[in-house]
């Protein structure tokens, strides 16, 4: 029981377990497999093939933040000379 009190001994066994389950989950037939996801953009072209409109979820917020930090410094002039 001492050989399972060492730090070490438990964070092999963790890894070992650890990366065999992560083989069976991607490279094997054991676990069944997922659907493939379907490309960016389909749902709002199919939707449009239809002949419906999409419409966003959120209207745009009348309220604009105030920008962070400082206003932006003005351009030097440069018709003006120095001095």
């Amino acid at each position: 029981m001492d050989l399972l009190r060492k730090p070490v001994t438990i964070v092999v066994v963790v890894a070992i377990v650890s990366s065999a389950a992560l083989f069976v989950a991607n490279h094997t037939d054991l676990l069944p497999s997922r659907l493939p996801t379907a490309p960016p953009g389909t749902t709002f072209n199919t939707v449009q093939d239809a002949g419906a409109a999409v419409t966003p979820s959120h209207a745009e917020s009348p309220l604009k933040p105030k920008q962070a930090g400082p206003p932006p410094a003005s351009p030097p002039n440069p018709t003006r000379s120095p001095g």
